[in-house]
């Protein structure tokens, strides 16, 4: 209610700029507060396993890059690019297709937000060799993250010491959620970094349904 007053009224073209203006950082502050209270409905509903998965069958390739277009904006606005390096096969996965679209756009655009100006994003996805599992990274040329907190990039409300120097908001629950929902696909979630250089982060989908866990598999921190 309080998003939707908030745009009819940023869409007023008779208000002064000054009030305007006013209109529009509040209606930011409104999004944001509204993504901090969803991101912490989720992580309850994961916590006490009723987060909910509907699995499908889904070309893999065709599901990223409809994702990516998504984050394509945002890229834009940060004035960094995006690259997906795809197989020429196809790849079919079962996965949450609405679910699964929360981590990649987690990855994404935090890949977008702390890079470098005129940085690059890749996003690829690969079949591992003899295994069962395909991988997908997502490798930036951004800020990078301190070695010595890369164990804790996964525990709920933990936010880079230098990142937020370069966006202060942010609930720091984004890849608590996306560690989950992975584990619940039978995948597991990873990053590697170097200070000042960039970060990727790689995760693991089964291409056999049978690896998927039966029911709802909740991440503990530091496991």
């Amino acid at each position: 209610g309080i998003n939707w007053t908030l745009e009819t009224l940023a869409g007023n073209p008779n208000l002064p700029v000054e009030q305007g203006q006013v209109v529009k950082d509040g209606l930011a502050a409104s999004q944001r507060l509204l993504r901090v209270v969803n991101d912490l409905l989720d992580v309850a509903k994961i916590e006490e396993g009723r987060f909910g998965y509907e699995f499908d069958n889904v070309d893999l390739i065709e599901f990223i890059d409809g994702a990516l277009t998504s984050s394509a904006v945002l890229a834009k606005e940060y004035g960094v690019k995006i690259y997906f390096e795809k197989p020429e096969d196809r790849i079919i996965g079962r996965i949450d297709s609405n679910k699964l679209k929360l981590v990649l756009s987690n990855l994404v655009d935090n890949a977008v937000k702390y890079n470098i100006a005129n940085g690059e994003v890749t996003v690829k996805v690969e079949k591992l060799k003899d295994q069962s599992f395909v991988q997908i990274s997502v490798k930036d040329t951004g800020i990078g993250i301190p070695p010595e907190e890369i164990s804790r990039l996964f525990t709920k409300f933990y936010r880079g010491s230098n990142v937020v120097k370069v966006e202060t908001t942010g609930s720091g629950l984004g890849l608590y959620i996306a560690k989950n929902i992975i584990r619940r696909h039978g995948g597991e979630l990873w990053a590697e970094s170097v200070l000042e250089r960039g970060t990727a982060f790689y995760f693991t989908l089964p291409t056999d349904p049978k690896l998927i866990p039966a029911k709802e598999v909740i991440y503990e921190e530091g496991i």
